[in-house]
């Protein structure tokens, strides 16, 4: 299993690294503009990619353990959002690409492998 930092993301994407609060390796991504989604996953210390800046995003990835959340598309972050991250020790970071563009590049360093049928 790939693990990775979020250094290690901030130099794939270009991406700024809004807050820091944690050295948690990140081992997976999942993406989704759906947070009821985001709910559904199994995975651990994952980056939590969204398109979205509003606090569900964040008490999202608080629920599900994710010590990461990548925002995309250039959204401004409110601050209520960075607040949140904060409070809960949550890594945020944002980037230009679009959610699309963020997790083809993303596959870089998560490379994906294909399922058996």
């Amino acid at each position: 299993m790939t693990s990775v930092t979020i250094h290690d993301i901030q130099k794939t994407l270009d991406c700024e690294i809004l807050y820091e609060a944690n050295t948690t390796p990140i081992k997976g991504v999942v993406a989704s503009g759906l947070m009821s989604d985001v709910l559904t996953t199994e995975m651990e210390d994952f980056l939590l990619v969204c398109n979205l800046a509003n606090a569900q995003v964040v008490r999202t990835a608080y629920m599900v353990g994710a010590p990461s959340i990548l925002v995309t598309n250039a959204k401004q972050v409110p601050p209520d959002f960075l607040e949140l991250c904060q409070a809960h020790h949550i890594n945020l970071l944002r980037t230009d690409y679009s959610l699309f563009e963020a997790c083809v590049l993303l596959g870089e360093l998560f490379p994906v492998k294909r399922r058996q049928r």
